[in-house]
């Protein structure tokens, strides 16, 4: 039975973003398997060893499919109508307002447990930041990223023209890490 995101639900959580339309791939890179398993999957298995819940952010229309080959997974559907990933940090963040995000990507299949741990052990260590993120020269990596709940709330009261991942990121107070593996930020948007 599929189960649903609970509202009153707090801490952190595992969000992976599915809802893309994944255009230059030419079809939808969650349901794309590697080593027997759907890359959606893939990623929340990445976070398996850091006991997390994880949901699925998902666009209207991918419900069934999603269901069908992670039939116990959480999901939420994105609300917004935002461009691109901002759609489903809000949705879910609307949906689980009292809980910090740890967002991922499911094209980014070569993240690793050592750059998932180093950013949460962060996050736990380190409580006066909003938000938590790998720096790449002048860019911050918006996926394995944590967010958390408060900064969520302040920065999308103010929605302005620059409307953006990395806009939100700007909004809040914001702890860079240094990135070790580049690689493990890799995101697969053609085969």
């Amino acid at each position: 039975m599929k189960q649903s995101a609970d509202r009153d639900r707090a801490g952190l959580i595992g969000v992976v973003l599915c809802g893309g339309q994944s255009s230059r791939m030419g079809r939808d890179k969650g349901l794309i398997e590697r080593d027997g398993m759907v890359w959606a999957a893939r990623m929340g298995m990445k976070l398996a060893p850091f006991g997390l819940p994880v949901v699925y952010s998902i666009r209207a229309g991918q419900e069934e499919a999603y269901s069908a080959v992670l039939p116990e997974a959480c999901f939420v559907t994105d609300v917004m109508g935002w461009p691109g990933p901002l759609d489903g940090l809000c949705s879910v963040h609307m949906r689980l307002p009292a809980s910090d995000l740890l967002l991922l990507a499911c094209d980014m299949q070569d993240l690793d447990e050592g750059t998932v741990g180093e950013l949460i052990a962060t996050y736990r260590m380190e409580d006066d930041a909003e938000c938590y993120v790998y720096q790449d020269g002048d860019y911050a990596q918006p996926f394995c990223g944590i967010y958390r709940a408060q900064g969520l709330k302040n920065a999308f009261a103010d929605v302005g023209e620059d409307w953006s991942l990395q806009a939100v990121i700007r909004k809040m107070k914001t702890r860079r890490l240094g990135i070790r593996k580049g690689e493990a930020f890799e995101n697969y948007n053609s085969m």
